[in-house]
């Protein structure tokens, strides 16, 4: 028994030093490229209800984030059809290249959008 917790300390140690990790994650990755250009590279990711946002390239030199709970009425096809769903905004902030935050609380479902600047279609 001493050699079999062991034997399970050392391959977690192990696996941690290549970076396993067993807790369930969700990674967004947004990227936009015009004409060859990078114009927006971002990633978000969502570990025990904690979000990280993080900004690696923007063209106007930041990344505006919108972070949104959406409703939809009725049966699962009326989602698509116009007005049947609602957006509420959680949150609304901006990162310049380079920088990160993490965000606490937030629900299960959130939804988020990311853009070069405020009127990049986050509206």
């Amino acid at each position: 028994r001493c050699e079999m917790r062991l034997l399970t300390t050392l391959l977690s140690c192990l696996l941690s030093l290549f970076g396993c990790d067993t807790r369930p994650s969700t990674t967004s990755i947004t990227r936009v490229v015009d004409q060859g250009t990078e114009t927006l590279f971002s990633k978000t990711t969502t570990v025990d209800g904690v979000a990280t946002f993080e900004c690696f390239a923007s063209r106007s030199g930041g990344c505006h984030y919108r972070i949104y709970e959406e409703r939809c009425e009725g049966a699962a096809g009326a989602a698509n059809e116009a007005g049947a769903c609602t957006r509420k905004t959680l949150d609304a902030f901006a990162l310049t290249v380079g920088k990160r935050r993490q965000v606490e609380g937030l629900p299960t479902a959130f939804r988020l959008c990311v853009g070069e600047d405020d009127a990049s279609g986050c509206g």
